[in-house]
């Protein structure tokens, strides 16, 4: 910590020497020629180098180039993000930035990074990972958010932005083939109607053989087979009027995401009970050495015999995927002088069902089916302009958002040892002992915003920010055991699950709303037109919520908001070095948060044991980001590097990590070459990315979890436009080294005694070819 702050105040120092150097330095004569990527973080286009503010921006191209075809290819180019599966499926991804981690995707529960789609915020994750085609660029922005984004923008923001409709005709087909069977089908078409009406058809379909396979059943898993289609409109029938519409679909169907069953905990009471009951002669399943015999098989290879059939498998159905997420955005903008109106408007629908075996060995210990449907819509109207003779930039505005639907899943928990606790036999259907919880939960939110920024000379500019939130939450939980006819939710008294006459009578429901305010304030100076140097401080918080696997009244309590203060410097700048470029982006960062939420076990009067999340923690995050670019004719390099540190000063359990989800260091590198051939024989294009990421914890407080560092290695080769037929082909391998690493993890070794993992892809290789009209 000691390190940090010198780091910072050293940072803080190369503002007050910008500053000075107006005084002793000779005034540039212009800016340094570089291809900037236009980026929306202040919710205007201004140039990415301009920006006071962390920021990353690819274009779409770049993306595909260096092999990157889904969301979770994106901490390869992007410093201080990291992406876990959330918990069982790939489809549904959590983001982390600085450190600040989803740990929970339920409904009536928020992550604190932001995912946008066209402006709109995607409350649900599950199948973002897709959207990552036919694009003008992804932004990552890095740090609280809160003033221009909203609430529970404490880690970030990751804003997609999809390409507009044109004025031009164009086209593309791209099919790829490659191994495990994969075949991936990519096409677009931009046709202007009229003068002022074009329209964009864009989708991409996709079927993979999964990579893990059951050596029991011979059934793939972490398959892919998802198809998603995109159609953009825009209308500007004057130079003053522009609305764009677009209606996008993800659908997927899948086996589902393996989870190898990787660590048993014998001191923990179900999987010691195994033990004690096959001692006594009784023939329950030998778990420990599943578990053990796991641990000597190859990669990718896992014995789960899941949908076998037999009287202990409570659904004797083979797991699965399915997805489906729909949505429509408007985005509408109305110009006058020095005076803009625009509205941004979502409607998103998500149905998802999933069936998996949550332990990853033969033994039936947890298997669940979990379901959603939920429904979102936000509203929110913008007034931009100029003012003051055109040195103050700003926006006002007005925000609404809705977020309803269901919550739930069945499973069953430890049937072998409920059957013969019970004295029944083993036969006995496992579904006597399934649990079923039910949840359901309304949230809205609405807010009131403004932001400018005065530039006081050409030099120096202040901006700042101000918005003021409210939330409510209302939520419904109904827990039991369905074939039993009771009620499994406990008092606060710590009394037993309840017995009612009828079900009708589980169903709890809680509701609670708080308010906000959020702020920020930046001092920018840039003594010349290459050089760009910021301070900064920013306050964001992050929705309460409440819990809807609750299973007790102390659980089905609501968490309050958490609270960050966050400090920034930063120094961006631009060199010529005779015919290239070279870019570079410093940010140092300290964030001190207050009322962490946190999940927490507690055990009540009558020995039950409580999982809740609570606000008693306290954590400071810090660190910083480098991003270095050149430029040099046909050669393009972007590296980065990143530090993330934490320390919670109070409400730190024992033996918890204090950093879990990301890795202390993060470091990368992207070099792309082209080589323009003689006459009209087209282009080769090479490119290369290489990434590497330190150790990190996947959960809190399992050693189990703790992953090594690891890199990751992406090549690709091409050669576009063929002797000017707008012909393509291509070859690419990602994870050259065949990095074998977790990307996910069940952590709950010491509660259910296990841990099951998720592992990331292992070497794929491939094919394409490509036709542009």
């Amino acid at each position: 910590m000691t390190m940090f702050r010198s780091a910072l105040l050293a940072a803080t120092s190369l503002f007050a020497t910008a500053a000075a150097a107006q005084d002793t330095a000779p005034q540039a004569s212009g800016a340094v020629q570089t291809p900037d990527i236009v980026v929306t973080a202040r919710r205007r286009e201004e140039a990415l180098q301009d920006v006071p503010i962390s920021i990353t921006a690819v274009s779409g191209d770049s993306l595909a180039r260096s092999g990157v075809s889904d969301a979770l290819g994106l901490q390869s180019r992007v410093p201080s993000l990291s992406l876990t599966n959330q918990g069982t499926s790939r489809n549904e991804l959590g983001f982390a930035i600085r450190g600040q981690r989803t740990q929970e995707s339920q409904l009536l529960t928020d992550p604190p990074v932001g995912t946008y789609f066209a402006e709109v915020v995607q409350a649900r994750s599950v199948g973002f990972a897709y959207a990552l085609y036919d694009l003008q660029s992804t932004q990552v922005l890095k740090g609280v958010q809160g003033t221009l984004f909203g609430r529970n923008m404490t880690g970030g923001a990751v804003l997609i932005e999809p390409n507009k409709p044109t004025e031009d005709f164009r086209a593309e087909l791209r099919g790829q083939i490659g191994n495990y069977d994969m075949r991936d089908l990519y096409g677009m078409i931009n046709v202007p109607l009229t003068e002022g009406l074009g329209v964009r058809f864009a989708g991409k379909i996709r079927k993979r053989d999964g990579f893990t396979r059951d050596v029991l059943t011979g059934r793939d898993y972490d398959d892919q087979d998802y198809q998603t289609f995109r159609t953009s409109i825009r209308f500007a029938p004057t130079p003053e009027f522009e609305s764009n519409t677009i209606v996008d679909y993800i659908k997927t169907d899948e086996h589902g995401t393996a989870l190898v069953g990787t660590a048993a905990n014998p001191a923990a009471p179900a999987i010691g009970g195994y033990d004690a009951l096959r001692g006594f002669g009784i023939p329950v399943s030998d778990v420990l050495g599943q578990f053990a015999a796991q641990q000597a098989r190859p990669h990718y290879r896992f014995a789960s015999g899941s949908g076998t059939g037999g009287s202990l498998d409570a659904y004797r159905t083979q797991p699965y995927e399915r997805l489906k997420n729909r949505g429509v955005t408007n985005r509408t903008t109305y110009s006058l002088d020095n005076i803009t109106f625009k509205n941004v408007v979502g409607y998103r629908k998500l149905d998802y069902d999933q069936i998996m075996d949550l332990d990853g060995v033969p033994a039936y210990l947890i298997n669940s089916n979990r379901y959603r449907s939920i429904q979102q819509f936000s509203e929110e109207f913008q007034i931009q302009g100029k003012a003051i003779e055109n040195r103050l930039d700003y926006v006002l505005g007005a925000y609404y958002f809705v977020e309803k639907g269901k919550d739930g899943s069945t499973s069953s928990q430890f049937p072998e040892l409920a059957i013969a606790g019970a004295g029944l036999p083993l036969d006995t259907p496992a579904a006597t002992f399934l649990n079923s919880y039910a949840g359901s939960g309304k949230a809205k939110t609405f807010a009131l915003f403004a932001a400018g920024t005065y530039a006081f000379t050409d030099q120096f500019k202040v901006s700042a920010g101000i918005r003021y939130t409210t939330d409510k939450r209302n939520a419904r939980i109904v827990d039991t055991y369905p074939n039993l006819g009771r009620c499994f939710f406990r008092l606060d008294d710590g009394s037993p699950p309840l017995v009612p006459a009828t079900l009708a009578e589980c169903p709890q429901t809680n509701s609670k709303k708080w308010d906000a305010f959020t702020w920020d304030v930046t001092l920018q100076y840039e003594p010349n037109a290459n050089l760009t140097t910021y301070i900064s401080t920013r306050r964001g918080f992050r929705s309460g919520g409440f819990s809807l696997r609750a299973s007790s009244v102390e659980e089905l309590q609501p968490f309050d908001p958490e609270t960050v203060q966050e400090y920034e410097v930063g120094l961006k700048t631009r060199h010529a070095m005779g015919g290239a470029t070279l870019t570079s982006s410093l940010a140092v960062f300290y964030q001190d948060y207050k009322n962490v939420q946190k999940q927490t076990s507690s055990i009540d009067s009558a020995g039950n044991v409580n999982t809740i999340i609570d606000n008693t923690a306290r954590q400071k995050n810090y660190g910083g980001e480098l991003e270095l670019g050149l430029l040099a004719g046909p050669l393009n390099i972007s590296a980065f590097y990143s530090y993330v540190g934490v320390e919670i000063s109070r409400g730190r359990q024992p033996g918890e990590f204090a950093l879990v989800g990301s890795p202390h260091h993060q470091m990368g590198a992207n070099v792309s070459y082209e080589i323009p051939l003689s006459g009209d024989a087209g282009a080769v294009n090479l490119n290369a990315n290489i990434s590497y990421r330190t150790k990190q914890h996947l959960d809190k407080n399992d050693v189990q979890a703790t992953e090594p560092g690891y890199e990751l290695v992406n090549l690709r080769a091409g050669w576009d436009n063929i002797f000017g037929t707008g012909l393509g082909a291509a070859a690419f391998v990602n994870n050259l080294t065949k990095s074998y690493y977790r990307v996910g993890v069940i952590g709950i070794y010491n509660e259910a005694g296990y841990i099951s993992s998720v592992y990331g892809e292992p070497r794929t290789y491939g094919m394409e070819l490509s036709y542009k009209f």
